[in-house]
């Protein structure tokens, strides 16, 4: 399973690091460096959002076609399109752009770049690996799928809500009449008509439009979470200052 620096890694047929180097006038070991000290930060704010409802709002930025571009291609990820694609969606992983620019202050800290470089930087990087995701999701097979929730508007938002209530069950263990599974399937199923369950019977599977079944949805919000992982060795110190940032999201996102 990818991991972001899997992700960063790959963009751009493997050679995302040193376009990133060229285009921002550093080296590309100075590059790796900036990139793997804002990963930790980029991740604790994806796996945030899925933990507090907001995921479903992060699906339209990794669906997003210039996101898409940005891994994919040097000439894009260049483009004032995706400084302002990658701006959108730090500032929903984050929920506002102070917070974005502490993550890039304290990665520069642990680069040896300036801050207002790792400023102009970070937009990028999350455009990139906004659509790495998407790459990464598509090779599993679930691209689609992402794509076909992130075209539902404000099912999106509900799906989100949905995720970060409860917890998966335990393993070996049904998630049918409770739990996450239990929860998204109910949802989905009154919104877009499961059928009733028949006197001693079972229901029917719900369908979302396109013919989505909720466990799929279910396995695919599963296998996207497991990526957000930063996948980098990060310094007891850099962590220690990293959370004291990332309690201020979390406080945000508790009142």
């Amino acid at each position: 399973m990818f991991n972001l620096n899997d992700i960063i890694q790959a963009a751009q047929g493997g050679q995302g690091i040193n376009n990133v180097a060229q285009q921002f006038g550093v080296s590309p070991e100075q590059a790796e460096a900036a990139i793997k000290a804002m990963l930790p930060g980029l991740s604790q704010g994806l796996q945030n959002q899925a933990a507090t409802g907001g995921l479903g709002n992060i699906l339209g930025h990794i669906a997003n076609q210039q996101n898409q571009q940005a891994f994919n291609d040097p000439n894009a990820a260049a483009s004032p399109a995706t400084a302002n694609a990658g701006g959108s969606a730090l500032g929903q992983i984050f929920g506002n752009n102070q917070i974005a620019q502490q993550i890039a202050q304290h990665a520069a800290q642990h680069s040896g770049l300036s801050p207002e470089l790792l400023q102009q930087m970070m937009p990028v990087i999350a455009s990139m690996v906004m659509g790495g995701l998407f790459k990464s999701a598509s090779n599993q097979g679930i691209g689609g799928m992402l794509g076909q929730l992130a075209g539902q508007g404000n099912l999106g938002s509900i799906l989100g809500q949905v995720m970060g209530q409860g917890q998966p069950a335990a393993a070996g263990q049904p998630a049918q009449g409770g739990g996450l599974g239990g929860m998204l399937g109910g949802l989905l199923g009154g919104l877009f008509g499961g059928a009733a369950a028949p006197a001693g019977g079972q229901a029917a599977a719900p369908q979302l439009p396109g013919g989505l079944n909720p466990a799929t949805v279910q396995a695919g919000m599963d296998a996207l979470t497991k990526m957000f992982g930063h996948g980098v060795q990060v310094p007891a110190g850099q962590q220690a200052g990293l959370q004291d940032i990332l309690g201020q999201l979390m406080g945000g996102a508790k009142r």
